[in-house]
């Protein structure tokens, strides 16, 4: 199995390490292939052998000379917003080991049925090119604690399950089942089960080299933010502005609901009484919301500089930054 790993040259690189299926190959060809790199772990403890997958993990770092980093969960697999839940602690968990320790590009094992279940979960949405594209080989990472950007790498991303294993078994690598991915309650496991999974089987190529192409339109559709620091985001408007106010969304921490998507495009609106995004004639706004008192004298500084009346709290607590907006203001 042949992978691109030129983004990890001199790196220095952490791997999210399961011990399932993916990321035990992912692991063995990144080895093999001489690539320096550690792992960060969260064991979620929601099944009997959480724990013996955690000492195997542990063991097999030691094994190959790697640092593993081990976060304990303690999440009830039936509760209905568990894989939000789990996302948001193993993507905490890992900008946290990122931050303390300097790494530059975090490893992902995603791989073609992971690709083909987003897109199918898309599609039933009703999502466009962008949403259908879903994730890239290579993007980049916000990390607000540190005004900086990492790389987020998906070397297994046009691999499809069936030749994971095939290498797993040829090799007799050990590696862990979760059974909770045979839940049929969540979403993505029904799509697996009853679709993607055959789909990738029978059409693995043509849905690989489909799926390049709409990365590639996405990347025309999406374009790119006016101004971006991790925090404040301008998008110009057009067609395609949404694409745009989604992307600085999920970096603030927020992941907006179709009804959302609709709303903000048409008014000022605060999104999970977190982040607000405003607009004038040529521009949306997007930024954390804060609430404030402000002087008389401030207001009527806003109000003359035709601020949206949304972005002026945050504004009253970030002055720095009214310099980089005059030009978008002085436009409208």
């Amino acid at each position: 199995m042949q992978l691109n790993l030129e983004p990890l040259k001199d790196k220095k690189a952490l791997l999210a390490f399961s011990h399932g299926v993916d990321s035990t190959a992912l692991f063995y060809l990144l080895v093999k292939a001489g690539v320096s790199f550690d792992c960060a772990m969260v064991n979620y403890q929601t099944r009997p052998s959480s724990n013996t997958e955690e000492q195997s993990a542990i063991k097999l770092c030691k094994q190959f000379n790697k640092k593993i980093f081990i976060h304990k969960a303690n999440l009830n697999l039936t509760s209905s917003n568990f894989e939000m839940t789990a996302r948001k602690i193993r993507y905490e968990f890992f900008d946290s080991i990122i931050c303390e320790f300097g790494y530059e590009i975090l490893i992902l094992a995603h791989q073609l049925n992971d690709a083909t279940e987003w897109l199918l979960m898309q599609l039933a949405k009703g999502s466009g090119a962008v949403g259908l594209a879903g994730m890239s080989e290579f993007s980049t990472r916000y990390l607000k604690s540190q005004n900086r950007e990492i790389g987020v790498f998906r070397p297994l991303l046009s691999v499809s399950r069936s030749e994971i294993l095939e290498f797993l078994h040829s090799q007799n690598i050990k590696y862990f089942i979760d059974n909770s991915n045979q839940n049929l309650k969540f979403t993505r496991n029904k799509i697996r089960a009853e679709f993607s999974d055959s789909f990738v089987e029978q059409f693995r190529n043509g849905i690989k080299k489909s799926l390049e192409l709409l990365r590639d339109d996405a990347k025309l559709l999406l374009g790119e933010f006016e101004y971006n620091d991790g925090e404040l985001f301008i998008v110009a408007k057009s067609q395609n502005s949404i694409y745009l106010i989604d992307q600085a969304c999920k970096r603030l921490g927020v992941l907006m609901s179709q009804k959302t998507r609709q709303i903000c495009t048409q008014n000022d609106c605060v999104i999970s009484h977190k982040i607000t995004i405003t607009s004038n004639k040529k521009y949306y706004f997007i930024a954390p919301f804060i609430k404030t008192i402000m002087d008389k004298k401030l207001k009527d500084k806003f109000r003359i500089l035709k601020v949206p009346a949304l972005l002026r709290p945050y504004l009253a607590n970030n002055l720095k930054r009214l310099k980089v907006l005059d030009k978008f203001l002085s436009q409208s």
